[in-house]
């Protein structure tokens, strides 16, 4: 759970694998544009407004100047590739990266000015050099501003254009690591949550079975020992509730029996007992002391709240790839059921909800003969 609330913030969310893929990428991009530019030549058509001497006067200088051009685009290219990268480590270092916008742009803009004015420098200096030992001299006599501007343009779009992708990709990896952050800690809320709840036995049902178990140490010392038998399978499984999001009914209706034993031991001929289990349904899956909870809210809204004899069914049976439990009682619902407090529907209810989301409904209404709750949980969506 530390690792889910830790901050997003604490590491550069684009300084690996990523980078490296954006930078090789953007790079052999440009180069690829300038080799097929540089070896397909002008286009005809540039030159069908010439006369032919014209024309094939403008092929041979373009020519003549393509080895200083190859030498200016690996020029620029290397230069791209060390000021880019020079970028990237300043943003780590200061990290920009959490900048706000308003702030970004502007020191990003002047950083790429500066290594733009750098480069152009650079390459206009290695032209002339190239030019003093007469590759391209024929450029050699234009205007040196107008070559600085015009070769720092063309740097500063490409910084510019590395810089806006740059920034784009290190936004939208913060993006996806603070949503990422924020599902682990909504998942580690929600385990423990459901840790929480699904260990909540109800502590009356605990005070009465010992209160049965006291009673019986004098009556019949036998049946005290199978109480207490009961008893230790059901903290059992309601100790060792947390361990599983499911676990298959038949290890919930073993918890169930113990628990209808203890029950039976306590009310005797007051409590009637019936069970159905359809075919295949042990096997199907269920949390842990789902059916516990609802056996054991039933005998104590159905027999112990009235006087008298009560009974209690629970039946599984499989629908449609869906596991139904129903579980009915002698007792009376009570009005606005809903809004009553405690360990036992509520928390099933909330259970539900966390485990299965809307796929799992649980319902409890008043029938002919009594209560009903019944609950559908789907098998083949595990969550």
């Amino acid at each position: 759970m530390n690792a889910a609330l830790q901050s997003p913030c604490t590491t550069p969310p684009f300084a690996g694998r990523g980078y490296r893929l954006m930078q090789t990428g953007f790079w052999s991009l440009f180069a690829l544009m300038v080799t097929v530019t540089l070896i397909s030549g002008p286009p005809a058509i540039a030159f069908d407004a010439d006369a032919p001497a014209t024309a094939e006067a403008l092929r041979r200088a373009f020519a003549a100047l393509q080895p200083l051009m190859w030498l200016q685009n690996v020029a620029m290219t290397l230069c791209g590739i060390l000021a880019t990268h020079r970028l990237h480590l300043l943003s780590l270092r200061h990290r920009w990266d959490l900048s706000p916008l308003k702030r970004l742009v502007p020191v990003v803009m002047l950083t790429c000015v500066a290594f733009a004015a750098v480069i152009s420098v650079f390459i206009n200096a290695l032209r002339w050099c190239f030019a003093r030992m007469g590759i391209g001299a024929e450029v050699a006599g234009r205007g040196l501003l107008i070559e600085l501007i015009s070769t720092g343009a063309v740097a500063l779009f490409l910084l510019g254009m590395w810089a806006a992708l740059y920034y784009a990709c290190q936004a939208f990896t913060r993006l996806h690591q603070i949503e990422v952050a924020s599902l682990r800690h909504a998942a580690a809320i929600k385990e423990a949550r459901l840790q929480t709840i699904a260990t909540q036995l109800n502590p009356h049902f605990l005070f009465n079975s010992l209160n049965t178990l006291r009673a019986l140490i004098d009556e019949n010392p036998e049946q005290a020992r199978d109480a207490v038998t009961r008893l230790s399978l059901v903290l059992r499984a309601s100790l060792t509730s947390s361990d599983h999001k499911l676990i298959p009914l038949r290890d919930e209706l073993i918890a169930v029996d113990a628990l209808l034993g203890l029950e039976l031991a306590r009310y005797g001929d007051r409590l009637q007992v019936e069970r159905h289990v359809g075919t295949g349904c042990e096997k199907a899956l269920v949390p842990p002391l789902l059916l516990v909870t609802l056996v054991e809210n039933a005998v104590k809204h159905g027999v112990a709240a009235k006087l008298g004899p009560g009974f209690l069914s629970y039946e599984a049976s499989l629908d449609s790839g869906a596991l139904k439990l129903v579980v009915k009682n002698s007792g009376t619902l009570v009005e606005n059921w809903q809004d009553k407090g405690g360990i036992g529907l509520s928390h099933t209810r909330e259970r539900l909800t966390l485990l299965f989301g809307s796929a799992a409904t649980m319902t409890l209404s008043q029938t002919a003969g009594g209560v009903e709750a019944s609950v559908h949980l789907p098998q083949s969506q595990q969550p």
